[in-house]
C-alpha cells in the first residue's frame, strides 16, 4: 500500500458499513483495492484512520448532522467512520496550506477493527442519517484529495465528558468560592456553576447532580429543594448535599426529607421530595445530587426491534434534556446511554447551537456552557413555551407520518368504546328529536351530556368510602349514560358517542394544553397532547366543545384549549388541526353601579358584576370544589382588589354557578370611605371606580420576556353616580377613545342636574405579544391609567358648609 505524506502525518482510508456490521465482512474484500470516488458514489461508508502525534481525550464530533465517533491516544491511530455518501456532499479541497493524497482504499477486516456503532441509526427523525433508499444522487467525487481534507478540517477536540456522575463531591475551585457576582450576567441571585444529567435507559435511572453559588440574600431561597415525580412510576432515591461556605466550611445535608403532594388526580399522585440544605449564607456553595428510578423496564419491542413487526410508526418517549433553567447555567453536561438494540432519536426545541452527538462507549452526549437564564417577569408565558430542551424517544417502526398514525391508532382504540349503538340511537332521538333545527338538537345533546355525574370533581374517597359505594368500571359510552356517572374525557366520549348516534359528524380531538406548553410537531412524543376537545362539524362550521369540563358553555372550551394545536382521532388517520380562539366580547367582566356619593365624600350603593364566557368558566372551575361560602369568599375578595382603599364589600346573592347556559351574576353592596378628595370649595373624585386602586399591568422598564394574558378579555362598566345637594357639576372629563391594533379603549362621561355618568369600555383582543411590542402595550396601558385617573370637579354651592 502507497501512502502520500503531509505535514508529518500519514492518511489511509478503508471501506466500511456506516454501522459496522456484527459478523465477518465480505471475505472477498478483505484484500481488495478500491478507488474511494466509486465507494461514495455507491454509497457505503468509510473508516479513516490517521497516525500522529496529538494527545487528547475521547471526542465526539458532528458531519453534516451524521455522527462521528472518534478516539484520539497518543501515538496511536484516530479512527472514525461516517456515511460516506454525506462526505460527498460537501467537499472541500485544503485546509489552509495543508495538502494530503491518497491512492489506496482497504475494506476493513474484522481482526483489530473497533465497532464504533452498537445500532443502526439511519433514517431515524432527530439524525442527520437517511435511509440508503432515501439518499439524493451524488456527484462523483473530482479527487480522493479533496474527500480526505474535508473530513480532517472536521476533527476538532473536545473536553472529555463524565461517563457518569461520581459518588463523592468534586473539589470547589477557590475561585468559586470567592466569586462575589456573576460576571456573565451581573445582579444575579444565584447562578448554576456546574450541572450533570446521566441517564442510564439500562438500568432505568437518571441521576442529577447540580453545583449553585449563592450571590445575593434572595438567592438563598435556591438551597430550598423540591424535587417533582409522578410516584406511581417513579422513586426519587440517593439525595445527598452539602454547603460549602466562602472560607471553606463544609456543612453536610443530613438526609432529612419529606413528601409533598403536588397534585393528585384519581390513582395519579404527583409528589415532590422536599429538603433544605443547611447552614446557607451568602456567598455560599451549595451541591445536591439525587437519583430519580423508573419502577418499569422499557417493553422488549424497544429493547429488539426486529423481532417484531410494526403496523404503524411508533415512539416511546425516554429521557428530556431541559438545557435552559431560572438560573444562568456556567457549565453542563448532559449523557445518556440508551438499551441495547434501541433506536434512539431526539428532537430539538429552541436550541440552535448545541447537539447531542455519539460516543465510542454507547452513550450519547451534549456540553453546553454560559446558558443565559429565564428571567422571571410578570405575565410572561410558562417555562416550557420559552427554555431549550432536547426530547429523546426510541422508534419502533417507520414513523415517517408520524401524527397522521396516532390519530388512526387512537380512534381504532376508541372505536368499541363509543359504537354507535342501538341504545344510544334511541336514548339521542328521545333527547333530540329528529325534527328539531339541527343546532337545537345538538344543544339538548351537549345539555344532557353536563347532567351526567362528575366523578373527577369531587373529593377524593377512602378506600372504605370507594368500596362501600362500588362504581362499576365503564366499558362504553352506553355505560356511562346507563350508570350516569363517570371520570374526566368518558364524559367527552359520551358527548362523541351521542352526537354520532344522533347523526352529527363528531371527532375526538386531543390538544396541547397551552397552560404549561405549545404543541412541538417535531417531537414525536404523543404524550404532549394532554387535553381533550369534541369537535362537530355543523353547517360548514366548526365547533368546540369539553363537556368533561364543568361548566362550559354550549360551543365553549377552557382558555386553555383555545387557540392550541391537536390532533383529530379518525380511522383513515389522525390530522394535525389548529383550535380557533373565541370572539373577544364572549369574554366579558360586565359592572353595574347605582352609587351615592357624601357630602363627607364616602361613596356608598349598590354593585352588580356580571362574568361571561371564559370569565365565568375560569371562576367557576377555579372554584368547583369551594361550598356555598367559600365561592362567595373568592368572589368578595376578587372584586374588593378591584375598589379603593378601606372599601368594603358585602356579597348579598351569587347566581348561576351551576347553569354554565348563564352568566354568573354577583349582587353585592358596596361602601368607600373617604373616596372624594375635599377642599374648602370643591371635591374631586374619579368615575373610574374600580380602576383607581389598579397597579400598572406592566414595568415600563425594559423587556426581556414575551407578554401572556391567557386570552383576550372586555371590560365594560356602567357607572352612575348622585352627588350631594349642596354641591353643583363644576367640571367632566372629555370623552376618550383610543385604538391599536389589538386593543381599543373608550370612555364616555356625561353630567346633568346632580348626576354623573361614565360608560367605559375595554377590549384586549390578543393575549401573546414578543417583547418588541412592550413599548406599544405598556403605552395603551398608560392611556388607560391617564383617563382613569381624570377626576370630576364638584363646586359646594353659596350658603352651604363643607364637611371634612
Amino acid at each position: 500500500m502507497m501512502y502520500l505524506v503531509g505535514s508529518g502525518s500519514f492518511v489511509r482510508c478503508s471501506i466500511g458499513s456506516s454501522s459496522p456490521p456484527a459478523a465477518d465482512p465480505n471475505p472477498s474484500l478483505a484484500s481488495e483495492s478500491l478507488n474511494l470516488s466509486s465507494a461514495i458514489a455507491g454509497g457505503t461508508g468509510f473508516m479513516l484512520t490517521v497516525n500522529g502525534t496529538n494527545s487528547v481525550s475521547p471526542s465526539t464530533m458532528q458531519f453534516s448532522g451524521n455522527p462521528l465517533a472518534a478516539s484520539f491516544v497518543s501515538g496511536s491511530p484516530l479512527q472514525a467512520s461516517i456515511p460516506a455518501a454525506d462526505i460527498a456532499a460537501a467537499i472541500s479541497a485544503n485546509i489552509g496550506d495543508r495538502k494530503l493524497a491518497i491512492n489506496s482504499v482497504q475494506s476493513p477486516s474484522r481482526t483489530g477493527r473497533k465497532r464504533f456503532f452498537s445500532r443502526d441509526h439511519r433514517g431515524l427523525p432527530g439524525c442527520g442519517c437517511r435511509p440508503s433508499a432515501e439518499r439524493r444522487p451524488m456527484r462523483r467525487l473530482r479527487s480522493v484529495a479533496q474527500g480526505i481534507f474535508f473530513v480532517a478540517c472536521l476533527l476538532s477536540i473536545v473536553p472529555e465528558l463524565p461517563a457518569q456522575i461520581p459518588d463523592t463531591w468534586q473539589e470547589i475551585p477557590k475561585d468559586d468560592l470567592a466569586l462575589k457576582d456573576n460576571p456573565a450576567n451581573p445582579g444575579s441571585s444565584a447562578m448554576i456553576l456546574e450541572r450533570q444529567v446521566y441517564t442510564d435507559d439500562e438500568k432505568r435511572i437518571q441521576t442529577e447532580w447540580l453545583r449553585i453559588k449563592i450571590l445575593t440574600e434572595e438567592g438563598r431561597a435556591y438551597a430550598d429543594v423540591e424535587i417533582p415525580y409522578l410516584a406511581k412510576s417513579i422513586t426519587i432515591e440517593g439525595i445527598r448535599g452539602r454547603t460549602v461556605r466562602p472560607n471553606g466550611n463544609v456543612i453536610t445535608f443530613d438526609g432529612t426529607t419529606f413528601d409533598k403532594v403536588v397534585a393528585k388526580y384519581r390513582r395519579f399522585l404527583y409528589e415532590a421530595k422536599a429538603f433544605a440544605l443547611p447552614g446557607v449564607e451568602v456567598g455560599s456553595v451549595i451541591e445536591y445530587a439525587y437519583t430519580m428510578r423508573w419502577k418499569e423496564r422499557l417493553p422488549d419491542y424497544v429493547r429488539n426491534p426486529a423481532s417484531y413487526t410494526f403496523k404503524e410508526g411508533w415512539t416511546i418517549p425516554t429521557a428530556t434534556w431541559t438545557v435552559q433553567e431560572e438560573l444562568f447555567t456556567r457549565h453542563a453536561v448532559f449523557v445518556i446511554r440508551p438499551v441495547k438494540g434501541g433506536h434512539l432519536s431526539f428532537a430539538k426545541v429552541r436550541l440552535s447551537d448545541n447537539s447531542p452527538s455519539w460516543y465510542p462507549d454507547g452513550t450519547m452526549r451534549m456540553e453546553v456552557n454560559n446558558v443565559a437564564p429565564i428571567e422571571d417577569q410578570e405575565y410572561m408565558p410558562p417555562l416550557s413555551l420559552l427554555n431549550s430542551r432536547v426530547h429523546f424517544f426510541y422508534v419502533a417502526g417507520y414513523v415517517s407520518d408520524y401524527w397522521r398514525s396516532i390519530g388512526r391508532l387512537q380512534a381504532e382504540k376508541a372505536e368499541k368504546f363509543i359504537e354507535k349503538t342501538k341504545f344510544l340511537e334511541r336514548a339521542a332521538n328521545e333527547i333530540a328529536p329528529p325534527g328539531d333545527p339541527p343546532e337545537t338538537r345538538l344543544r339538548k345533546l351537549y345539555s344532557r351530556v353536563q347532567q351526567v355525574r362528575y366523578l373527577s370533581y369531587e373529593p377524593t374517597k377512602t378506600e372504605k368510602e370507594a368500596k362501600r359505594e362500588h362504581l362499576e368500571e365503564n366499558k362504553s359510552a352506553e355505560d356511562i349514560f346507563r350508570r350516569g356517572y363517570g371520570y374526566g374525557n368518558e364524559i367527552n366520549f359520551l358527548f362523541t358517542a351521542l352526537a354520532r348516534a344522533g347523526g352529527f359528524d363528531a371527532s375526538i380531538v386531543e390538544v396541547v394544553d397551552r397552560r404549561s406548553a405549545i404543541f412541538e410537531s417535531e417531537v414525536l412524543d404523543a404524550s404532549q397532547l394532554n387535553a381533550m376537545i369534541v369537535l362537530v362539524r355543523l353547517k360548514g362550521e366548526s365547533l368546540y366543545f369539553d363537556p368533561a369540563s364543568r361548566f362550559c358553555p354550549y360551543g365553549v372550551v377552557p382558555w386553555f384549549e383555545t387557540d392550541t394545536t391537536g390532533v383529530t382521532w379518525e380511522k383513515l388517520g389522525g390530522q394535525i388541526l389548529e383550535v380557533h380562539t373565541p370572539a373577544t366580547e364572549s369574554s366579558t367582566i360586565e359592572r353595574n353601579a347605582e352609587l351615592k356619593l357624601q357630602p363627607d365624600g364616602s361613596l356608598e350603593g349598590t354593585l352588580e358584576v356580571v362574568f361571561r364566557g371564559q370569565e365565568a368558566v375560569d371562576r367557576r372551575l377555579s372554584a368547583a370544589n369551594e361550598d356555598e361560602a367559600g365561592r362567595r369568599k373568592l368572589l368578595e375578595e376578587e372584586i374588593k382588589d378591584l375598589t379603593p382603599r378601606r372599601a368594603t364589600i358585602d356579597v348579598d346573592s351569587v347566581t348561576g354557578w351551576q347553569d354554565s347556559e348563564l352568566p354568573l351574576r354577583v349582587k353585592c353592596h358596596f361602601h368607600a370611605w373617604r373616596f372624594a378628595v375635599l377642599t374648602p370649595k370643591r371635591m374631586l373624585f374619579p368615575l373610574a371606580v374600580f380602576q383607581v386602586s389598579r397597579k400598572s399591568f406592566l414595568s415600563p422598564l425594559k423587556r426581556v420576556q414575551p407578554v401572556y394574558f391567557r386570552y383576550g378579555s372586555s371590560e365594560v362598566d356602567k357607572i352612575t353616580i348622585s352627588l350631594p345637594t349642596d354641591y353643583s357639576l363644576e367640571a367632566v372629563p372629555s370623552e376618550t377613545n383610543y385604538q391599536t391594533p389589538f386593543a381599543v379603549f373608550q370612555a364616555k362621561r356625561t353630567g346633568e342636574a346632580g348626576i354623573v355618568r361614565l360608560e367605559r369600555h375595554a377590549i384586549m383582543s390578543e393575549y401573546y405579544f414578543p417583547k418588541d411590542f412592550h413599548a406599544s402595550l405598556w403605552n395603551y396601558f398608560e392611556k388607560l391609567r391617564q383617563s382613569d385617573a381624570e377626576n370630576v370637579v364638584l363646586h359646594q354651592l353659596e350658603g352651604t358648609q363643607a364637611r371634612h
